[in-house]
């Protein structure tokens, strides 16, 4: 199972809805796709898909319920691990807890080609914590100053863990490719030169009025606008991730757990 954590050092770039469409395009090629919430106390991704789950993550933390029996369904066959919303103790886990959830995960590694992480936003101990259990980090950046700044802060923080020193980067929200390069260009250079890490340019996703229209509906772009600039951009990222060399992904999602790395970090 492929494990990609889809992150951002700001919210409001758009992150979770390219998760969800990205997961919808990728189940549309043939791949299981899995989408492990991990915005554990601000969870959404039921809420963008119009999903009502009665379990999630809360359950699980609480030995309530196993990871299992709290996976619902979403648009195309994609199974969602659905987070817990306004629970303020989610979003500061320990380090045992986060290990009992994510070791959870071996049962379901036969269920799924592709895990895809939704974090939360920021530079908090479960957002370092799950990308860096992830084999491959996304960070999504929009054109605002705020984004670019933020999104380098979490870059800065990931790197320091000599592991994770190779990311990938994601421009959402833009009027054309010209601009989407322009912004990797800059942020690579900068990254370069002041972190030492290995930036490469995923693509971008176009500024698309479908895409408010959509989230209004709780549907998938993909879904109710197939031939929209945003969903063709979509279907093109999904490609990418499906091309992509198994031989440069970091990592193990489980073996991470057991890693010393896992024993720094807390």
């Amino acid at each position: 199972m492929r494990t990609i954590a889809i992150t951002s050092g700001k919210g409001g770039v758009g992150k979770t809805n390219i998760v969800a469409n990205v997961a919808y395009a990728l189940s549309g090629m043939g791949q299981r796709v899995m989408i492990f919430d991990a915005d554990l106390g601000l969870g959404n991704i039921d809420v963008l898909l119009g999903l009502s789950p009665k379990y999630n993550l809360e359950h699980v933390i609480y030995g309530e319920k196993r990871i299992e029996e709290i996976l619902v369904e979403g648009p195309g066959g994609v199974k969602i691990i659905p987070a817990s919303s306004g629970v303020e103790e989610l979003t500061s886990l320990s380090v045992d807890q986060r290990r009992g959830l994510i070791s959870q995960f071996e049962t379901l590694t036969q269920g799924a080609d592709i895990l895809l992480i939704d974090t939360a936003p920021g530079i908090s101990s479960n957002v370092i914590f799950f990308n860096l259990a992830a084999s491959q980090i996304i960070v999504v950046v929009s054109p605002e100053p705020s984004s670019l700044v933020d999104a380098y802060a979490l870059i800065k923080v990931l790197s320091r863990y000599d592991a994770k020193r190779r990311f990938q980067l994601l421009v959402n929200n833009v009027s054309d490719g010209q601009e989407a390069d322009r912004i990797f260009e800059r942020f690579d250079m900068v990254t370069s030169r002041f972190l030492g890490v290995s930036l490469e340019y995923l693509g971008y996703i176009f500024n698309d009025r479908n895409v408010t229209k959509a989230v209004r509906a709780k549907r998938v772009l993909m879904e109710l606008y197939p031939s929209s600039k945003a969903s063709i951009c979509f279907c093109r990222l999904a490609k990418r991730i499906c091309e992509r060399s198994v031989q440069i992904l970091q990592g193990d999602f489980l073996q991470y757990l057991f890693a010393p790395q896992t024993r720094r970090f807390q």
